[in-house]
């Protein structure tokens, strides 16, 4: 490698065309690690995998150089620096002088074009490849080549040398490129196949200025197969997981060594990316292109920590939490609405009742739900706190007295909040008295009273769907109550979906219903599944709540709604969840969880058995 690396800084160095301009006042970083860390922060200020643009910078430069002595890196096309930017027509409007002497400026203007090919050429000039996200590497490739040119020595299929024609092409340019990117990030394997693009796509033709250029019968491809997400854009408590065992470092580099590692699984970060720290030079090659990341493999106990290089990471998903259910409602919170909203509503933290029928209406509101204790007279003070961020200017508490304090009432009013209380004499006609709130509708949900699963799971698709939750007694021989049977009367409502078996809403109230429909499985797990199974939810991704306790997927289900996502209930010891639960994961290819609640509430050792055959 160090042979390639000499030869392509000569080429780089050969004698200029007598209209070069002058490339002296180059001033080359005093150490690679500099370049690194440069080449990194400013991809991911631009939004490119930083994989992409530090294998550009080595193609280009023969190895993250930017100058030799005083004298940048000046090709023979007029390609200036490290990142080897052109502007022949002068369509940027760069500076050549500070191209040649500030490195920052050179990557800063090379990363921008590179955007530019895949923002405004993709589907026009190249194709686009998949859906476009951006964070997938395998979908840079068009991009890639018109970095360099869409020139026929970049073809992705050969088609002007009759021994070869028909065959990939791996030695242009955007190949190249994600060689160096494999090379330079061990464990990482790019999808490059290709196999869609056919040799009757493309023609060579010649441009307006006789240079001879591909042309692109066909503007979009799809890879099949797994994409490779960019492993450089991950923040703390992001979820990550790792398909083998991975060394576990004390220093962000290879150096330090320790016999310690992470076995395959999830993994919580803790830091954002940091650049690598071994030392570096023109012998080792490809260097390290990774970076590496403090994560934890978020054990309650005998935890974790230590740096993982971060081409061994896959997406997982996130944990959104505090250090309670309070923080954990108020995190919640900034998830779905950021630091605004007009509305919230405030429910009991402590005990579920009163609160479960309260998602269509948050829904409807466009507003957070917000816990208090009624163990304490007083309004919780992070729940105050986050009012205050939010700027609401009404408030919606659900429950009587007993479940959330005049006191805590008087405290609202005297943040010049307007206060509406919905309460009923009891759970029942607190149910019924929200679904008056919402509005007329022609159908209903059912669920238990008397417990929380089952009506928390279903809570996303009837705060979507403006469907109201009615409460009713529990199993056995419980006949509908009466205030609900009132409330569907004089509502008008001709279906209702039952959620549960017959133990927690018994025959006898399903048999009083109309046009009824129930959907349960075995335990409170089961149903969660037969829910997203059998009302057709998006699989895409899932909002992961713990089974144990209501309060997690209380204040997530409106955040749910609003993606349109849905609540998988699990548990959180060996073997809780349920054999449905794998079969709905491993049917739908599910590989993206969002995670409500701490390490107490959903392990990382569960979210493993999650995705782990």
């Amino acid at each position: 490698m160090k042979v390639l690396v000499t030869l392509m800084i000569f080429a780089l160095l050969l004698p200029q065309n007598t209209n070069a301009q002058d490339n002296s006042g180059c001033t080359q970083p005093s150490s690679l690690m500099e370049i690194d860390r440069m080449l990194t922060e400013e991809a991911r200020k631009q939004d490119v995998p930083a994989e992409i643009v530090k294998a550009i910078a080595f193609i280009e430069s023969g190895g993250w150089v930017h100058c030799v002595g005083d004298k940048a890196l000046i090709s023979e096309d007029g390609g200036i620096g490290i990142m080897q930017v052109t502007d022949p027509e002068g369509e940027y409007k760069l500076d050549h002088n500070r191209l040649v002497s500030d490195i920052q400026y050179n990557i800063e203007k090379g990363i921008m074009i590179l955007n530019d090919k895949f923002e405004r050429f993709s589907g026009k000039g190249i194709p686009t490849l998949n859906d476009g996200n951006r964070n997938y590497i395998e979908n840079w490739y068009f991009a890639l080549m018109a970095y360099n040119g869409i020139v026929p020595k970049n073809s992705p299929i050969i088609l002007n040398d009759e021994n070869k024609k028909g065959q990939r092409n791996m030695e242009s340019y955007q190949d190249r490129v994600l060689t160096v990117l494999e090379d330079g990030n061990p464990g990482l394997k790019l999808n490059r196949t290709l196999d869609q693009i056919k040799p009757e796509d493309l023609e060579y033709v010649k441009n307006s200025s006789g240079k001879e250029i591909v042309n692109f019968k066909k503007k979009k491809y799809t890879i099949f197969g797994p994409l490779t997400h960019t492993t450089n854009l991950f923040e703390p408590d992001d979820l990550v997981r790792v398909d083998e065992k991975v060394r576990r470092r004390s220093e962000p580099s290879t150096v330090k060594q320790t016999q310690d590692y992470f076995n395959l699984g999830v993994l919580t970060i803790g830091s954002m990316l940091k650049t690598d720290e071994t030392p570096k030079s023109n012998e080792e090659g490809s260097y390290n292109h990774f970076g590496w990341y403090l994560a934890s493999n978020g054990a309650m106990k005998n935890e974790w920590t230590g740096h993982v290089a971060s081409s061994y990471l896959k997406p997982f998903g996130k944990r959104i939490s505090g250090t309670d259910r309070y923080k954990t409602a108020a995190k919640i919170s900034e998830e779905g609405w950021g630091n605004k909203a007009d509305t919230v509503i405030i429910a009991n933290g402590s005990n579920f009742p009163d609160a479960l029928s309260g998602a269509p209406l948050a829904y409807k509101l466009n507003a957070p739900i917000l816990l208090t204790s009624h163990k304490q007279s007083k309004l919780n003070e992070s729940t105050k706190a986050k009012i205050k961020e939010l700027g609401a200017t009404k408030v919606i508490i659900l429950g009587g007295e007993s479940a959330v304090s005049s006191e805590v009432q008087s405290t609202l009013k005297n943040m010049n909040l307007t206060v509406k209380r919905i309460a009923g004499k009891d759970r029942y006609e607190t149910s019924a008295l929200i679904a008056k709130e919402l509005g007329a509708t022609s159908q209903a949900v059912i669920a238990s009273g008397s417990n929380f699963p089952d009506a928390l799971a279903i809570a996303p698709y009837a705060a979507k769907n403006g469907i109201p939750i009615l409460l009713t007694k529990g199993g056995g021989s419980e006949p509908l109550n009466s205030i609900v049977a009132n409330t569907i009367k004089n509502n008008k409502v001709t279906s209702t979906i039952v959620v549960g078996g017959d133990n927690v809403v018994s025959k006898k109230a399903f048999d009083a219903l109309p046009q009824a429909d129930r959907i349960a499985g075995k335990d409170r797990y089961a149903t969660s599944v037969a829910i997203i199974e059998e009302l057709n939810m998006p699989t895409d991704m899932l909002y992961v709540a713990t089974g144990k306790s209501f309060a997690d997927a209380l204040t997530g289900s409106v955040l749910a709604a609003k993606g349109n996502k849905a609540i998988l209930l699990i548990g959180n010891i060996q073997n809780q969840e349920s054999v449905e639960t794998a079969n709905l994961i491993a049917k739908h290819n599910i590989d993206t969880f969002y995670v409500l609640g701490g390490d107490s509430a959903v392990n990382n050792d569960v979210l493993s058995r999650l995705i782990l055959k």
